[in-house]
């Protein structure tokens, strides 16, 4: 009798605590039940705070110049300051060193409603419907960086932005990027204008070709990448840019004779999609434009605080530079100003118009 009593004793334990147990379990899934379907929730307003990846804008970036040169740490400042203040809904991929074409291939894609970005000389826009954009990289025209900038806030600038934009489609973003001055390098000495005489010089478009053909000079166009092997195996004899751009791209290797022509600053302008560009909200034009000129600001400063290393750097790696006479700025003046009637496109008076905007 007491073993039976013992064991129903012992039998209403068990179930009571099974019971308990059961209890307990079905509690605590009902706890993480909710506790997870909250957690979902907060997860999917946070989710939905964010611009959904297929409704941001993505734009990529074109240069011809190596990711370490000025302009490239120039324009990585500017995509990241646009990126953050529109809180992705805006976002860039930058290509360098002519990754994804010359700027012909690069503008001929933004043209056709194309999601690049590029950054290269007026002139190369002058035929997609603003012929005078050509004005903007003719030699000798700005005698320093300040004027570039002065142009950028013109009216003058602004209307050739408004005859290219309703020609072509093409909005112009800015041109306040002066970028340092061009200077000549060469594989044999050049001591004077009278040395360049005969030599064959890279050169990218036809202001270029203008100024050096007066100088006696025959030209070639053929992409950055290519001009390292072809000063190296004697196709080129010479090659124009800025200090920087020609220690980035280790040319001193192959050429030791820089001549300080300074022929021009050649402004980058930066043209996109106006249809893209229309996309935006308004307050995110106003960002985007906004963070291109400080960038312009920005390279411009690098350009000039970075001249004398670069001139030091190449100066220890064996490169000799000559600095020009006067006789010879007077020559390369004259051949910059002959140089203009090659373009008959050019509105009358338009050189004249450019200096007065210059100025103001």
């Amino acid at each position: 009798m007491k073993k039976k009593m013992l064991a129903g004793v012992v039998t209403a334990v068990l179930i009571g605590a099974l019971t308990a147990c059961g209890g307990n379990t079905a509690s605590q899934q009902t706890t993480a039940a909710a506790q997870t379907e909250a957690a979902k929730t907060e997860a999917a307003k946070t989710e939905a705070a964010k611009p959904d990846a297929k409704d941001a804008l993505m734009f990529r970036v074109s240069m011809p110049e190596a990711s370490n040169d000025n302009k490239a740490v120039a324009i990585q400042q500017v995509v990241r300051n646009i990126e953050e203040r529109t809180e992705g809904r805006v976002k860039f991929e930058v290509y360098y060193s002519g990754e994804l074409g010359n700027f012909t291939d690069t503008i001929e894609g933004i043209a056709m409603g194309g999601n690049i970005i590029d950054g290269t000389s007026g002139d190369a826009y002058a035929p997609y419907g603003c012929a005078d954009m050509t004005a903007l990289n003719l030699m000798g025209l700005y005698p320093d960086p300040e004027s570039i900038a002065r142009f950028n806030d013109s009216e003058l600038f602004q209307e050739m932005c408004d005859e290219l934009e309703k020609n072509s489609g093409i909005k112009m973003i800015c041109m306040n990027w002066a970028g340092a001055p061009r200077e000549v390098l060469c594989t044999s000495p050049i001591e004077s204008v009278e040395d360049l005489k005969g030599k064959m010089i890279r050169v990218p478009l036809p202001p270029y070709v203008a100024f050096f053909k007066r100088l006696g000079c025959s030209t070639v166009n053929m992409t950055m990448a290519e001009v390292y092997t072809g000063m190296q195996q004697g196709m080129l004899d010479a090659c124009e840019f800025p200090l920087g751009t020609i220690y980035t791209n280790s040319l001193q290797e192959v050429a030791k004779y820089c001549y300080l022509s300074s022929h021009t600053y050649a402004p980058t302008c930066w043209g996109m999609s106006a249809e893209l560009f229309g996309r935006m909200s308004e307050a995110d034009q106003e960002v985007f434009v906004e963070e291109f000129s400080k960038g312009g600001e920005y390279f411009s400063k690098l350009n000039v605080e970075n001249m004398e290393d670069y001139r030091k750097k190449l100066e220890e790696a064996g490169v000799t530079f000559v600095e020009p006479s006067e006789a010879d700025k007077e020559a390369m003046d004259q051949a910059a100003a002959d140089a203009i009637a090659d373009f008959p496109e050019l509105s009358e008076g338009i050189l004249d118009r450019v200096k007065a905007a210059m100025a103001e």
